[in-house]
């Protein structure tokens, strides 16, 4: 493990100590201890009913980020025409300007238009996930391009033929980047789109045990999607680390 990530998981045993510490001296039933909450999960996560909650949300979860990330490489795949390309940089300066609305604001629209199902669920995610993913890919293309054109012609190709194939494996490294932040933008709003509607979802279980007072189950459910969370983004890294090998042993970086 390297030291960033020896760094973070100090940082959050620290925090798990602080709050059991501090829940056992508040004694207060908005905040229990920790080892209660563990307790509950420890019974409540096995069962069927909360196992069914748990993968409708990571089916809602992977159809919306294979749709949004598709849609992004979709959109993305012209970037070596200049047209598109500024598209993409409009995009990601309106992104990183808060010109873009958040993605949670969007969800009344998607509901008067989808209803409360799935659609509306997964066209959330969808949305979310498609715009940062497309300005990192137009704007990895556009980087490279630029580089590109400063180069002599020396190949017998026509130039947007020769573009294509050449900012493809160049602009690899900020599509996975992009995907990556797809996975944390999905989660949340996943759960956030669950808070309305039917169908269950760990979204609806989380509120549904706050509505019923039931303290320790809605923290149990809290901290299920926080270990989902961890655990998605290490699948990814893995997955990123074999497919970028060539990128991160061209930066000298080590594996992590």
């Amino acid at each position: 493990m390297s030291a960033g990530g020896s760094s973070a998981c100090v940082v959050f045993v620290g925090a798990l100590v602080i709050w059991e510490i501090w829940a056992r001296a508040e004694n207060s039933f908005y905040v229990p201890p920790l080892t209660e909450v563990l307790d509950r999960a420890w019974h409540v996560w096995p069962t069927n009913d909360f196992l069914t909650e748990a993968s409708s949300s990571v089916k809602r979860l992977a159809a919306g980020f294979v749709i949004g990330a598709g849609l992004g490489i979709a959109i993305g795949l012209p970037s070596w025409v200049p047209p598109a390309r500024r598209g993409g940089e409009f995009s990601s300066h309106r992104s990183s300007s808060s010109g873009q609305p958040p993605p949670i604001a969007i969800v009344p629209a998607f509901i008067v238009v989808l209803g409360f199902g799935d659609s509306m669920r997964i066209g959330v995610i969808a949305f979310g996930v498609c715009f940062p993913f497309w300005s990192t890919r137009s704007k990895a293309c556009g980087r490279y391009l630029q580089r590109y054109a400063t180069r002599p012609r020396c190949c017998t190709s026509t130039e947007p033929s020769v573009s294509f194939a050449s900012t493809s494996p160049a602009a690899l490294p900020s599509i996975m980047a992009g995907l990556r932040i797809g996975i944390s933008i999905g989660l949340v709003l996943v759960v956030v789109s669950e808070f309305v509607g039917e169908g269950g979802g760990l979204g609806h279980y989380i509120l549904d045990q706050q509505g019923q007072f039931n303290v320790p189950e809605m923290y149990a459910g809290i901290l299920f999607l926080g270990l989902l969370g961890y655990v998605l983004n290490r699948v990814f890294v893995l997955v990123e680390r074999r497919v970028l090998a060539w990128h991160y042993g061209a930066a000298g970086d080590p594996a992590r």
